[in-house]
């Protein structure tokens, strides 16, 4: 403490040096004041609490931004799933009472596994059912055309349905061709398609497009490609980051003077396959919707995603090829998960003193790996069963496909003209 008294000291010496050099200064009342402000700032000037308000603020938390206007909002403790839903419930609230039109972000490599029915009934119950929701399939280069196409005729059956590339993907990422499915055109695309709803709407107020999904599933760059495609350059109206949690308030975009955006932060539900605790971060983490910082053990996730693959032999070569593997162990009888990590340790340079491999800094590197789309995986649509006339049935027991539905599809798809 007397340390830094004496610093203090020794700085508001300088300052009262200072003003005796300017003779202005001397005449000043206001200089005195002034040097006064500057010493308590000095003196102020290690308290943790405002060094914890400068973090937020390079988070990204403040309530102005670039070209829209952040709304304050309760914090979400992704590590807290209870938590989380229930600041979540707060926010979707508000995005649902403002929205016209919600946008569903969901990731093409696991649309299921990101997509939650009780959000999509909630959509559809709000205000007498005069809310509209589109399924947007992002980072579609990251699955094969064929796996793309079984998507989007199975989400195609509940709601229209939007393949987008949002972002260029990560350096050496895996990806696919889609020809025509360009960040450019699949971008145009959708503004076209909000801009025709919009139309069809003849509001006197600009249509209001709510984006909802999870974290880090690209909500944030679907927003930055629509505005991009108006101004022609790169837009970053929303901050982006290849981690989970960068959107971490309410945020509005005004796109034109007939169309504004919410950018909200990402869903996390509890999950009902989840055996435990473990397995739920597992599914999570595998989902990219946890940040780093919140991952208590990645080893379950590397399992997980070891299982997944597993079940496709091609995927599962190109997953030790991406490694360098030639095989897997047994080595001194332990599991799969531990001999893969240990030779990805060898390989990536994961090693702790003695050269011991680090399991859990070489789970984190697949994990990584994972999250820019290094590693090649992907779940298949649920096979549908042949219609015939009148007649519409999906395999998987939701009992949201039929007659009815399809014709409610048919009726969305036509406002918003997403014919082809």
């Amino acid at each position: 403490m007397e340390v830094e008294e004496e610093l203090v000291d020794e700085d508001a010496d300088l300052v009262e040096d200072n003003m005796e050099e300017d003779e202005d200064d001397k005449a000043n009342p206001m200089a005195a004041l002034l040097a006064s402000a500057q010493a308590r700032a000095i003196e102020f000037g290690n308290d943790p609490d405002l060094d914890e308000m400068d973090e937020g603020d390079e988070d990204g938390e403040d309530e102005e931004s670039v070209n829209g206007v952040s709304l304050p909002q309760p914090a979400i403790n992704y590590s807290n799933t209870e938590s989380s839903r229930r600041a979540f419930d707060k926010i979707f609230k508000q995005v649902l009472e403002a929205a016209d039109v919600i946008l569903y972000v969901l990731d093409a490599r696991d649309p299921e596994g990101t997509r939650s029915k009780e959000v999509e009934r909630q959509v559809m119950a709000a205000q007498s059912g005069s809310k509209r929701l589109i399924l947007i399939l992002n980072k579609i280069d990251l699955v094969p055309p064929p796996v793309l196409k079984g998507w989007l005729s199975y989400l195609r059956r509940y709601f229209p349905t939007i393949p987008l590339r949002a972002s260029t993907p990560a350096s050496n990422a895996r990806t696919f061709d889609h020809k025509d499915l360009t960040v450019k055109g699949t971008s145009e695309t959708l503004l076209r398609a909000l801009k025709s709803y919009a139309a069809s709407k003849q509001l006197k107020r600009s249509v209001t497009v709510g984006v909802i999904g999870y974290p880090n599933v690209g909500k944030s760059s679907v927003i930055n490609a629509l505005t991009s495609r108006l101004s022609r350059t790169q837009s970053s109206a929303c901050p982006v980051g290849a981690e989970a949690g960068v959107t971490t308030s309410l945020r509005e975009v005004k796109v034109d003077n007939k169309l504004k955006v919410l950018d909200s932060p990402g869903i996390v539900f509890p999950s009902e396959s989840a055996t435990n605790k473990a397995n739920h971060e597992a599914q999570l983490i595998l989902a990219n919707a946890l940040p780093p910082k919140h991952i208590t053990d990645p080893v379950p996730a590397v399992t997980l995603l070891l299982a997944r693959l597993s079940t496709s032999p091609a995927l599962y070569e190109k997953l030790l090829q991406n490694y360098g593997i030639v095989g897997l162990g047994p080595f001194a009888n332990s599991d799969a998960t531990s001999d893969f990590l240990i030779q990805v340790a060898r390989k990536r340079g994961r090693l702790g003193k003695g050269g011991v491999p680090n399991l859990n800094a070489a789970a984190m590197t697949v994990i990584t790996d994972w999250r820019d789309g290094r590693i090649e995986g992907w779940t298949e649509a649920p096979v549908l069963r042949v219609e015939t006339e009148g007649d519409a049935v999906a395999t998987d027991g939701s009992g949201g496909a039929g007659p009815d539905r399809k014709e409610v599809v048919k009726e969305w798809a036509a406002e918003f003209k997403l014919d082809g």
